[in-house]
């Protein structure tokens, strides 16, 4: 058993290699990596909640407001009939 446990802890040059450090590497790679996923997640919920809200408000505009801003009642409905995760 003592001969294996030496065998493992040298690299192949006969250098010993130090323990875990690939390991380490490998760990803070794939945290970043999960970190990178949860940002854009967020971000993604963040539009979605934003685009939910932005047509909340456009539908409760009055025909006086949206002419103002140029849209007609066509326009109001496909905006807010559709799903919040489509632009």
């Amino acid at each position: 058993m003592r001969s294996f446990h030496a065998a493992a802890c040298h690299s192949h040059s006969g250098v010993p290699a130090q323990r875990g450090s690939t390991f380490r590497s490998a760990v803070s790679r794939g945290s970043a990596a999960i970190a990178g996923h949860m940002t854009a997640v967020l971000r993604l919920v963040r539009q979605w909640r934003q685009r939910a809200r932005d047509r909340t408000a456009l539908a409760r505009l009055d025909s006086r407001m949206l002419r103002d801003i140029g849209l007609t009642p066509g326009d109001v409905m496909r905006e807010i009939n559709r799903p919040f995760w489509r632009e």
